[in-house]
């Protein structure tokens, strides 16, 4: 097994590091994204001016080229691209306009040089054109984990759609995955720029979803028994992960003694038992140590951020380890300081919560990649900030990282539009509690073999 998996990810990992291996000298750490220190493109002359905000992103200094963003519009639509500061862009709008816009913010696409536009989601896509929503993309001007740089890229790309075809009578942001980072930054920080969000498989805890990977990390070398050089000059990790570890924990199906501790503690770290719990552990067993392996050093920006300081793990009793032994064992890995700084990176600590539109989630129960832990943690820092009116989440019985339906995608978009539209407020899950059989309210359809592994 071990040698089939490194077949299958060494190469990925290999591009990774050599990407950020042969990068150009960083900058201070306070340089801005590029994107967001460029003039905007003018407003129709009627508006008093674009606003200006301070850029959420802080560039990593590594150079980049955009791939040609040129694409066959659907039919009973034309197409616009081109190029916007160092990022590529897409706009596709609808012969029969309905005067309302759809930005689309797309999520982590690894740490390659070359940036390049995701469209929506297929079915949304055509629902949008079909319905006479107009939709457009950015690039974003860097690859990596770069949320502030989504935002402020996404930012710069409704600035351009004004310019050309004039400001829309609505605008909505749609992101998935780090894109749902974008989401949530976009709405707490660019107040009566969009009406209203939908975040699918969000990551809308901000850097708490490095937190968690470092978490992830530090509980298999706690129970591995092994101690990873991690921060360390010259740190590899790669085969520690891939050929050492999987002797000591085992396989997701066949779990060693210590695999089965870690598999628990993963459990309640990524919101308890639920309905494809398993699946989704299975699927991101190695792939949640990439960014360590691509970063063993702690020198990206997001790694330096990152912490597991205060976490409080927990576990199941009978499996020869109680919590106690657990949180007094564990490494704690302590962030930086100028890194985790809300003045200097807003994009490099937690989100806040303080909602200034709509905001409609949806994330699957067995996504361990990002999990529905974020989602609960989110719904707490909205309730605090007194914004509960304007968050509603819906939790999607199924394994793996954003594995939605058709019918879930565009009925949750539907409600979005009827909620910012008719202020009619959807229905959705309370995500604040015992997550063992949530869900059932909006999947559609049931999954084959729900529920699923709830243990």
């Amino acid at each position: 097994m071990s040698r089939l998996l490194r077949l299958a990810l060494l190469p990925l990992l290999t591009g990774l590091i050599a990407a950020c291996s042969s990068a150009a000298p960083a900058p201070p750490a306070d340089s801005p994204s590029p994107a967001a220190v460029e003039s905007p493109a003018p407003s129709p002359a009627a508006d008093p001016g674009p606003r200006q905000y301070r850029p959420l992103g802080t560039s990593a200094g590594i150079p980049t080229t955009a791939a040609d963003p040129a694409f066959e519009p659907l039919p009973g639509a034309r197409a616009s691209y081109g190029i916007l500061g160092r990022a590529a862009y897409r706009i596709e709008i609808p012969d029969a306009w309905n005067g309302d816009l759809v930005l689309y913010a797309h999520g982590f696409a690894g740490f390659g040089t070359e940036v390049s536009v995701q469209n929506p989601p297929r079915e949304l896509r055509q629902a949008l054109i079909d319905r006479g929503y107009a939709w457009a993309a950015s690039s974003y001007s860097e690859n990596g984990y770069v949320p502030g740089i989504g935002a402020d890229d996404t930012l710069a790309l409704k600035r351009q759609f004004e310019a050309e075809f004039g400001a829309p009578a609505r605008t909505y942001l749609i992101g998935a995955s780090m894109g749902g980072n974008v989401v949530a930054l976009a709405l707490e920080h660019h107040a009566g720029e969009y009406d209203g969000g939908l975040a699918l498989c969000g990551a809308l805890g901000g850097i708490e979803q490095i937190d968690y990977l470092v978490s992830w990390v530090a509980l298999a070398e706690y129970f591995s028994g092994l101690r990873f050089p991690i921060g360390e000059p010259g740190a590899d990790l790669t085969g520690i992960f891939l050929t050492r570890l999987p002797v000591l924990l085992g396989t997701p199906q066949r779990p060693t003694e210590a695999g089965r501790r870690f598999a628990s503690a993963v459990k309640y770290l990524t919101g308890g038992p639920r309905p494809f719990f398993a699946e989704g552990f299975a699927e991101q067993y190695l792939v949640n140590f990439g960014l360590a392996m691509v970063d063993p050093e702690r020198k990206l920006l997001v790694t330096r951020a990152a912490t597991n300081e205060d976490h409080v793990y927990a576990i199941d009793p009978g499996l020869g380890v109680s919590a106690d032994q657990l949180n007094a064992g564990v490494r704690r890995f302590a962030p930086d300081p100028a890194a985790r700084n809300a003045d200097a990176h807003p994009d490099a600590v937690p989100t806040s919560g303080n909602l200034s539109a709509p905001l409609l989630t949806l994330h699957n129960t067995g996504d361990l990649f990002v999990p529905i832990s974020l989602e609960q943690s989110y719904l707490q820092k909205v309730r605090a900030a007194g914004k509960s009116d304007l968050l509603v989440q819906r939790a999607i019985r199924a394994g793996g990282h954003c594995q939605f339906s058709s019918q879930e995608l565009l009925t949750a978009f539907d409600d979005l539009v009827r909620w910012v539209r008719d202020g009619v407020r959807p229905a959705g899950d309370d995500l604040s509690g015992d997550l063992t059989d949530i869900g059932r309210q909006f999947t559609n359809p049931i999954r084959p073999g729900d529920p699923g592994g709830v243990n």
